[in-house]
């Protein structure tokens, strides 16, 4: 009888220590494991945490910061069109030929369009953000 509540038990216990010593219980091995304890405290919900389960965190950046941070794939994206177009107007004034310039050159616009774009919705993004903490 004693025994078929132990199991019952174990089939509805959450808590893996409780369930080791429902198992030790059964196999015999623990007479004490019988005896209801009290269930310890979650280690997240006390004020004290371990030191093993503390992790160090990245450090938080002040909100503009954030907001300078959405800009930085845009301003890649135009330095780099800048410089292939430089690039582009260089070579072409160097060898005097367009053929040569022309994928240098295609590659400067692709990177500038790619950047306005990418401005533009970092702005939509920041305009997004700062409109959800107005209403808060």
């Amino acid at each position: 009888m004693e025994r078929d509540k132990l199991i019952r038990k174990l089939k509805t216990v959450k808590n893996p220590r409780e369930r080791d010593k429902i198992i030790w219980a059964l196999a015999g091995k623990e007479k004490d494991a019988l005896e209801e304890k009290p269930a310890q405290a979650q280690p997240g919900k006390t004020g004290s945490t371990p030191v093993q389960a503390q992790v160090p965190g990245l450090p938080k950046l002040p909100i503009d910061a954030r907001k300078l941070v959405n800009y930085l794939a845009p301003a890649i994206f135009l330095i780099f069109g800048l410089i292939n177009l430089v690039q582009a107007t260089a070579h072409y004034i160097e060898t005097g030929r367009m053929e040569a310039a022309f994928p240098q050159l295609i590659m400067g616009i692709m990177f500038f369009v790619f950047g306005f774009f990418s401005l533009a919705k970092a702005k939509k993004r920041i305009q997004g953000v700062n409109a959800d903490k107005k209403e808060a």
